[in-house]
């Protein structure tokens, strides 16, 4: 069950669980977005995590993450609803978006996107660092080569992320940091502010891979009703 990390007290992080990793490939070799013009931009680690529409822990997932972005927007002085202004009005500068808007050069949908959710997130330091990566045993991979046989494109995975508000470049926006991921090691290949980590940060996966996680505290606060009237 995705929830608020209760170890940072800004309630800007979130342990996201059973999402599916996309675009992991620059968690091992750091890489920059096709579409960047900067010739000044320096090369990220990062992934995409796919929240699935319907999903055993779908409605969880999204909660933790308006409730993270709420606390962004009240730390960056532009208050909760400044996630649902970003939403509506510059989704370009919201990491959590609708799938639907992540487009091939030809304009078509990527894999798995349609109707789903999605947080882009660059590793910590703005993505100058790799996050902790973990196998389905909680087993801490130290070998970057072995990341993207862990955590593949495509594979369902445990994510530790933080929202948090910037304006590098002149941008008021609100974006993400992974801090951790834990790989079920399973799920069918796609194409193409932190906290310490430790093994209580994710649940000790069963052999029939169920969960027994329950929400944080803070998670237990019901987000208002219209907080989850996200067309998809």
């Amino acid at each position: 069950m995705g929830k608020v990390n209760e170890k940072d007290k800004t309630g800007r992080t979130v342990t996201l669980t059973r999402v599916i990793a996309s675009f992991a490939d620059s968690l091992n070799v750091a890489s920059l977005p096709k579409k960047n013009k900067d010739p000044n931009a320096k090369p990220k680690h990062g992934s995409n995590f796919i929240l699935v529409t319907g999903s055993p822990d779908f409605d969880s997932n999204k909660a933790a993450c308006i409730s993270a972005m709420k606390a962004a927007g009240v730390e960056f002085k532009r208050g909760e609803g400044w996630w649902k202004t970003l939403w509506e009005d510059k989704p370009d500068n919201l990491s959590f978006k609708k799938g639907d808007r992540f487009k091939t050069d030809a304009g078509e949908i990527y894999k798995g996107y349609a109707g789903n959710l999605v947080v882009a997130a660059k590793g910590p330091g703005g993505g100058l660092k790799r996050p902790q990566v973990r196998d389905r045993y909680k087993k801490v991979i130290t070998d970057p080569a072995q990341f993207n046989e862990i955590v593949y494109n495509g594979t369902l995975c445990d994510a530790i992320i933080s929202f948090y508000g910037t304006e590098n470049g002149g941008t008021p926006r609100i974006t993400c940091s992974v801090e951790a991921i834990r790989s079920h090691q399973e799920g069918e290949r796609l194409g193409g502010g932190g906290v310490y980590v430790d093994d209580d940060d994710f649940d000790t996966l069963e052999a029939d891979d169920s969960f027994d996680s329950g929400p944080s505290t803070s998670a237990t606060k019901k987000p208002a009703s219209s907080d989850f009237d996200l067309e998809l």
